[in-house]
């Protein structure tokens, strides 16, 4: 039997967005929906038999009624056979709270909520396959949830494909140097003997190509970035079975918005302009763009920057701005102006200009201004 499965995971719904305007929080809170109901589409597109979501569905325990409601909508339209949703960390499932409970008393019976630690088995949905989940119970711990796993001596006779789910940090790809967050390895997950393993919690999909054959470990990675360390577009996984056991997957694009954190140094007006080009794409609109522009330019130029600044924020969804560290470059024309002829100051940075260049000058510069204005 051939399986094809949609992988997606840390969605991440309920997302306040502190820090920003409320039109773009609205805004970046409102498309973690829009991309579940992307995401549904893209699977009933492909044909998909199952959609997982490996964990933070939710992006925390106490979630409005209306959020998990209008969940509950965008979920029925799968036209699948069974929807596996793991607890993650931030929706953890320690049986104290009301999230969960209006999950298992939802009327989507294709719905399957893997919330404790046993074999899960997929043949009332006509499916020839068994699951074996590692929920979260907490939203910190220094150990993960494969050791029911590991200690079944043989997995289930019977079914045809052996599925692992689990949420948290995998070694080598998620930085956990805490141990915080149910830390696993390549290695114990490949002993546990399962077909195929599915992942949740890193934001950055694994493995990094755009199509991978007879890959057992994925990790889904967000499917609609979040944050300034959401350098890439949000995606997810197709995974194709075929009834040879041949693993065959393809990584798809589902984000709308991306989060851009640059740095440019600047010597002048051209330098501004190959920014303003730079970032004048077609993505710009859906950009939440933070820039830190550093260096010396004229005062010409520095008494124009406002315009450039207008520019990219004109074209962005959000434009953040640093640039304490730019300043007016100086000029032997600005020392003339600035210092008496044959003062200490004027003689030493005018021999700096001639000796060692215009950096050593700058600095020198800056040094004696400061001096002054104390």
């Amino acid at each position: 039997m051939s399986f094809k499965i949609f992988h997606s995971a840390d969605i991440h719904i309920g997302m306040k967005f502190g820090g920003y305007p409320q039109n773009v929080r609205e805004d970046l809170a409102d498309e973690r929906f829009k991309v579940l109901e992307r995401m549904v589409k893209m699977a009933n597109e492909k044909e998909c038999q199952v959609f997982v979501i490996a964990g933070d569905l939710f992006d925390k325990k106490n979630i409005k009624r209306g959020e998990i409601e209008r969940v509950k909508r965008v979920l029925k339209h799968f036209r699948g056979d069974c929807l596996l949703i793991l607890p993650g960390n931030h929706d953890y499932d320690d049986g104290m709270v009301p999230l969960w409970d209006e999950f298992r008393g939802s009327s989507i019976n294709k719905i399957l909520l893997l919330n404790e630690t046993r074999p899960y088995f997929l043949n009332e949905f006509g499916l020839d396959a068994a699951v074996f989940p590692a929920p979260c119970g907490e939203k910190h711990s220094a150990t993960n949830n494969l050791g029911w796993i590991k200690e079944l001596r043989r997995k289930p006779e019977g079914p045809k494909l052996n599925l692992g789910i689990a949420h948290g940090s995998l070694e080598g790809l998620s930085p956990d140097l805490t141990n915080d967050y149910f830390s696993m390895t390549f290695s114990e997950l490949e002993e546990t003997g399962m077909d195929l393993w599915l992942l949740g919690h890193t934001h950055i999909p694994y493995p990094e190509t755009r199509n991978a054959t007879n890959q057992k470990i994925f990790n889904a990675g967000t499917p609609e970035p979040d944050g300034m360390d959401c350098r890439h577009e949000g995606g997810a996984w197709i995974i194709s079975l075929d009834d040879s056991g041949v693993i065959e997957a393809e990584r798809v694009n589902t984000g709308k918005f991306l989060f851009r954190d640059e740095e440019r140094k600047v010597r002048g007006e051209d330098c501004f302009k190959k920014i303003i080009e730079e970032y004048n794409t077609t993505k710009a609109r859906e950009t939440i763009l933070r820039l830190k522009v550093k260096g010396r330019i004229d005062r010409e130029t520095f008494e124009k920057k406002e315009n450039y600044y207008k520019a990219l924020d004109r074209k962005h969804k959000y434009f953040i701005l640093e640039d304490s560290e730019l300043g007016i470059g100086i000029t032997e024309e600005m020392i003339e102006e600035e210092f008496s002829s044959g003062s200490l100051p004027y003689l030493l940075i005018k021999r700096l200009i001639r000796e060692e260049g215009l950096e050593e000058a700058q600095l020198a510069y800056e040094m004696i201004k400061e001096v002054r204005e104390k």
